[in-house]
């Protein structure tokens, strides 16, 4: 019976964890509440902030999700190609929700600063600083045209 019980904590846990990125990809980090997940997921609040007590535990939902949509997204091929795909992504709504969350993050003292920061300094290796620098310096347009 124990083992039962377990399982389905484990499982509800992972639910939670599938409706914040669902909801985050689909309408943005400020649509994420225990309302919302709630909502998805046909749990009460409160089960939901058992799971997860804090906006900050709902980051842990992402365990790397975001990082990887994006590189998904972009064609390393060449400088010009790196380019030209980032441009294309900001047109998704979903890399944009990414793109801005991390932009939003940075500017905080949470462990969405440490996520945002481990994703820019991963990104920083990959491409070289100023190709990042000039990509988000492009989202920054972009999405201010949005």
């Amino acid at each position: 019976m124990a083992k039962s019980t377990q399982k389905q904590a484990l499982l509800t846990e992972k639910r939670i964890h599938q409706a914040i990125v669902d909801i985050f990809m689909a309408k943005g980090w400020e649509a994420i509440s225990y309302g919302s997940i709630a909502k998805h997921t046909g749990l009460s609040r409160g089960g939901v902030q058992r799971i997860v007590p804090s906006k900050e535990a709902m980051m842990g939902a992402f365990q790397g999700q975001i990082i990887a949509f994006i590189d998904e997204a972009l064609d390393f091929t060449n400088d010009q190609s790196l380019t030209d795909s980032w441009i294309v992504a900001l047109d998704n709504l979903q890399f944009r929700n990414c793109i801005t969350f991390f932009i939003g993050a940075i500017s905080g003292e949470t462990s969405g600063k440490v996520l945002a920061k481990k994703g820019f300094e991963r990104f920083y290796e990959k491409v070289g600083q100023e190709k990042m620098q000039s990509l988000i310096g492009l989202s920054v347009c972009h999405l201010l045209d949005a």
